[in-house]
């Protein structure tokens, strides 16, 4: 099954606090490198059960810096379109919400690794 591919550009909105507490270039790339921080969550969630806090904590040893704010609506945008389902979970005495790829997203990671090794070998291999 060949999934759509939808390219959308979103101009991100920049303040000038913004300007000044980014780290350099980091507002520039954003919208590139979301979807890196998708797939790296999708290759995880297909492993198994991931939960916000460790994903953040993930992607920042990978040199990701990400909100509370900014993964959390990621996580529940992927949950809508069907990549992932969570659930809920207690630990100890609180609850945490739990991540798992479903079957679509397991398909998405397969179809996007074709496209990231094709990717790989223009910008990397081809240097």
């Amino acid at each position: 099954m060949i999934l759509p591919i939808e390219f959308r550009y979103r101009k991100p909105r920049v303040t000038s606090r913004d300007k000044r507490t980014a780290p350099s270039g980091a507002l520039e790339h954003q919208d590139l490198l979301s979807g890196f921080v998708r797939l790296h969550v999708l290759h995880h969630a297909v492993k198994e059960d991931v939960y916000g806090q460790w994903m953040i904590e993930e992607l920042a040893r990978h040199g990701y810096r990400l909100s509370a704010g900014t993964l959390y609506p990621m996580l529940h945008a992927m949950e809508r379109r069907g990549y992932l389902k969570s659930t809920q979970v207690q630990v100890g005495r609180t609850h945490r919400r739990v991540y798992r790829a479903t079957a679509l997203g397991q398909e998405a990671l397969d179809a996007a690794e074709t496209k990231l090794r094709e990717l790989f070998r223009e910008v990397v291999e081809e240097r």
